[in-house]
């Protein structure tokens, strides 16, 4: 199941333990004992609010993010307020200082001081790296090769690995004094002096105006550093399934998040590219900094060397609570439906005025993999354009076709191209595919008896279900194996003739539409292609209606049990499984949804499963394995017969008939006249099939449904309560 984590992302907060002023009124008139309200006591009521609503919605924080700016001019106590309330405020919801992210902004660093020394960074280690907060490799400070010990100072990895968070220092270079040439380097300091008459006031204002000429506020990244943080990249391990979504955190922008303009020298990351560069080979998903004081959330594409393949990053620049924009004081970051379809969730959470309702938002979201390089291309250039999601990986593409088919491509074209390892011997099931039972997991073996069943030639039940795949591929019209055809022309040279049809206009079609029932796979093509010495075969099929989430994984292991057959027949080897279907849907709420009823396929492929409940009914004992087994199938053909009257399906909801009905014959054909138990297990059987039957030649629709519904679900409580309570569990 795709999971989630949420941060609070705080930035700039720009506090003092002497107060600094909040200026969000007008005061024209100073009145006694009515000071204004200072930044510290906006933030420690932003903190309660948040505190608040976190309770009320019973949500846990699985880290902070700190931007940078906790001092306002350098002066003292702003690390420390900053920290102090997140850990108080927010312990209660999983914060200790093991999942706080914290990196320096140009505020936090005394100016003038030394790039890279112990004097730059005093204050900000004494707070956070004391405490035990994750912190960015600093340059002076730390070592270039990291110890082992010291790598999770430098990172924040969930425990699954589906997410990692990398700090980076932009401040090293922050307000740092110029190094003058000669000879102004040499009479810079008797300056002030020569130039202010004696004047000792002026000739102070003078030194500090002249050192604030020399002194530059750059922002930059270390070379030193660029590499330590792409080496801890690659070492950081992956989760188990899927990518792992990287963020990587700092004080400075990449670009300006807004068209207000900045004019002073560096204004911008120095290296910029570089940084960016890093971010690519990396793996940098979204990029959280502060400094601007904006808010914005954008991508920003990031291209090789050839300018050909980008790399998508998105940056989240954080406001603060700057007088006349306090409706983003900080915010709450949620990274959803990892590892396959990551999305971000950003709540901006205002400033609160006492005794007013506080209200965060409203929320801005950003899809993480819509992308050319990243599985899914959109054509914006109409809202009919074709949706295409493509990967190698089956729990990946599972995902995001779901995902894209209750979105944007929801009754809308999408195609999607799997390609998947050639190995015959297994049937693609991704690991997130629905329980087929309450408890009961779908498994390799449930699948293939399911694709297996599709695929027959002939059925007992093709008076219920007149468009069986195999039937239809292998008997159209009653006469021409279309599989056997394609194979005998793939067999000499590649063909665009190689096409099997799933529709019959004679069978199927009437001439005004009503009433008619036609399988949603319509057609399929195998087209032969180069890419192995042997060759390769591609299975290509169009869908009338798709429905993703429990259908969609049964058309691909159908594809791959054809493409396999006709590959090792032709000697070619599988390649890709494309489909492609006018209408995208997730809507399928039942796992009879996908099947004939597991009870009625019996009659098909393993009709002895029924004698063998039938004995065990008899017998009021299970015997072996093969008869617990079956005894297990029953109880999950219950369940899916129940699950089936949970939800209405437009298209119809598949129930079991002549299963039941074979089972109660076997039961009355052994049973003691004088087993009463045993009677009425026939009987409730029957009666269950008895009433299916009369829904099935209703036409199904909603009203008729519930009716069904309603007595269906009795009748499937009963049969079940009386079959548990026969049989004894064996020892």
């Amino acid at each position: 199941m795709p999971s989630s984590a949420t941060f609070l992302h705080l930035t700039d907060a720009h506090v003092a333990y002497a107060g600094v002023e909040h200026r969000r009124d007008d005061f024209k008139v100073k009145v006694p004992q009515l000071p204004p309200q200072t930044r510290e006591a906006a933030l420690s009521q932003t903190f309660d609010r948040l505190a608040e609503h976190l309770h009320a919605e019973d949500r846990k924080l699985d880290g902070v993010v700190f931007t940078g700016d906790a001092q306002s001019a350098g002066q003292a106590g702003g690390h420390e307020i900053v920290l102090e309330l997140i850990l108080d405020r927010l312990g209660p919801f999983g914060i200790t200082a093991a999942n706080i992210v914290a990196t320096p902004g140009n505020h936090d660093v005394p100016r003038g001081s030394e790039p890279g020394t112990k004097e730059r960074y005093e204050s900000f280690n004494r707070v956070w790296r004391a405490a035990g907060c994750v912190v960015p490799w600093l340059d002076g400070i730390d070592p270039p090769t990291l110890p082992k010990k010291s790598i999770g100072r430098h990172r924040l990895v969930a425990d699954d690995a589906s997410w990692a968070i990398f700090p980076l220092n932009t401040s090293n270079w922050s307000h740092v004094a110029s190094i003058l040439p000669e000879p102004l380097r040499s009479v810079w300091p008797e300056l002030a002096d020569a130039v202010a008459g004696g004047a000792a006031a002026k000739a102070e204002k003078i030194a500090s105006q002249l050192e604030s000429l020399a002194r530059y506020d750059m922002a930059r990244v270390s070379a030193e550093q660029l590499e330590v943080v792409r080496r801890l990249a690659n070492q950081t391990a992956n989760p188990a399934s899927g990518d792992q979504l990287r963020i990587a955190v700092m004080h400075h922008h990449l670009r300006s998040p807004s068209l207000r303009e900045e004019l002073k020298p560096f204004a911008d990351i120095s290296n910029l590219e570089q940084v960016r560069a890093l971010f690519r080979s990396a793996g940098i998903d979204v990029a959280i900094h502060g400094h601007k004081h904006e808010h914005a959330a954008s991508f920003d594409h990031i291209y090789d060397a050839s300018g050909e393949q980008d790399h998508r990053t998105l940056v989240i620049s954080g406001g603060t609570f700057a007088e006349g924009r306090e409706q983003d004081a900080m915010r709450l970051i949620t990274i959803g439906g990892l590892p396959h379809v990551p999305e971000v969730t950003i709540e901006p959470l205002p400033v609160p005025r006492p005794g007013a309702d506080w209200q965060p938002g409203p929320v801005i979201a950003r899809r993480l993999w819509v992308s050319d390089s990243g599985g899914l291309v959109q054509r914006p250039s109409t809202l009919l354009s074709p949706i295409v999601v493509e990967g190698d990986d089956l729990d990946e593409v599972y995902a995001r076709a779901c995902a894209i088919a209750q979105s944007d491509a929801d009754r809308r074209t999408l195609v999607v191209h799997l390609d998947l390892a050639p190995d015959p011997t297994i049937l693609p099931l991704p690991t997130a595919y629905p329980p087929i039972g309450p408890g009961s997991p779908a498994t390799e073996a449930w699948l293939r008896d399911l694709v297996n069943w599709w695929q027959r030639d002939r059925s007992q039940l093709e008076h219920r279900i007149p468009y069986l795949h195999g039937a239809r591929l292998r008997r159209y019209g009653g006469k021409i194996d279309q599989i056997q055809r394609i194979i005998r022309i793939l067999s000499n040279k590649d063909s665009t003739r190689a096409l099997a049809v799933l529709v019959d206009p004679f069978r199927d079609f009437r001439d005004d539409g009503r009433g008619e029932a036609f399988a949603s796979f319509s057609l399929v093509e195998f087209r032969r292609r180069e890419g192995d010495p042997k060759g390769v075969v591609d299975a290509i099929a169009f869908y009338r209606a798709q429905e993703f989430e429990r259908w969609w994984p049964i058309n691909v292991a159908e594809l791959r049990l054809l493409q396999t057959e006709i590959a090792e027949a032709s000697g070619l080897i599988p390649g890709r499984i494309t489909t492609i279907t006018g209408d995208a849907r997730t809507i399928s709420k039942s796992p009879t949804q996908v099947a004939m009823p597991i009870i009625d396929r019996w009659l098909d492929q393993s009709p002895e499963r029924l004698h063998l409940i039938a004995d065990a009914l008899i017998h009021k004992a299970v015997r072996g394995d093969e008869q617990q087994k079956a005894i297990d199938d029953w109880h999950l053909g219950l369940d899916e017969l129940r699950e089936a009257t949970k939800s209405f399906n437009s298209d119809g909801v598949p129930i079991a008939i002549e299963g039941l009905q074979m089972l109660a014959a076997y039961i009355r054909a052994s049973a003691s006249p004088d087993d009463d138990e045993l009677g009425q297990i026939a009987e409730q059987a029957t009666q269950l099939a008895l009433h299916n039957e009369q829904y099935e030649a209703t036409d199904q629709e909603l009203p008729n449904f519930r009716r069904w519904a309603e007595q269906a679900k009795i009748y499937v409580d009963r049969l079940e309560r009386s079959t548990k309570n026969r049989i004894t569990p064996p020892s």
